[in-house]
């Protein structure tokens, strides 16, 4: 096996070796508000945290030695709505990675439209198949060079009818949702998966009972 110490390595072959080991990832299309507009962009460093309540969480990173456009516009206004991405929306995701000046509208840039949310008041992109209207949980900065953990409370969730049933399942052939791999620009479609059933334990040995003891005289 290859070794590498984390102390010798540089931020970058750090990120090289996570994004390549670590996948595939499922694709948050995040939009925010601030006082320059909405704001829509995707992160991979994305996952589920926990239910009761439902919580979600992604990381941020820096442009160009400056917050992100989510990072500022969280830090005005505590709301968001996370979008999952399936193959329809996948090429407009790709076009609001964009790096596109403060105050510019990706939505508008990638042909995207918006549904109201009913919760919150930032927007939903009508195309994805899911939408989880959220509230702030925690944003806190970490690392040399800056993430930001974003920590969301899911208020209300949206499904495409097709994408659940009245049972609470939900159909991971009918939401084709992409994840992340390495390499730039690439990603993997997550419609063959297949089902391995929990292992059953051996049933447990019967236990001899012990010898008797002998009479007494």
């Amino acid at each position: 096996m290859k070794t590498f110490d984390c102390e010798r390595l540089s931020r970058s072959e750090q990120y090289k070796l996570l994004t390549g080991a670590v996948s595939p990832r499922p694709v948050a299309l995040v939009t925010t508000m601030g006082s320059h507009g909405v704001n829509a962009a995707p992160f991979s460093f994305f996952n589920v945290l926990g239910v009761e309540p439902p919580m979600i969480l992604f990381s941020v990173g820096m442009r160009a030695d400056a917050d992100k456009d989510t990072v500022r516009n969280l830090k005005q206004h505590p709301e968001l709505v996370v979008h999952l991405v399936d193959e329809a929306t996948a090429e407009p995701m790709n076009q609001c990675s964009a790096a596109l000046p403060y105050g510019v509208n990706e939505l508008e840039f990638a042909g995207l439209q918006t549904v109201a949310s009913d919760v919150v008041q930032v927007p939903r992109i009508a195309a994805c198949p899911v939408h989880f209207e959220c509230v702030l949980h925690r944003l806190e900065a970490f690392g040399k060079v800056p993430y930001h953990l974003v920590i969301a409370r899911i208020v209300r969730m949206h499904f495409r009818d097709d994408v659940v049933d009245d049972h609470y399942h939900v159909d991971a052939q009918a939401l084709k949702a992409i994840g992340r791999v390495t390499g730039a620009g690439m990603y993997i479609k997550t419609t063959a998966p297949f089902c391995m059933p929990a292992p059953e334990l051996p049933a447990p040995k019967p236990v001899a009972p012990e010898p008797a003891a002998p009479p007494r005289s």
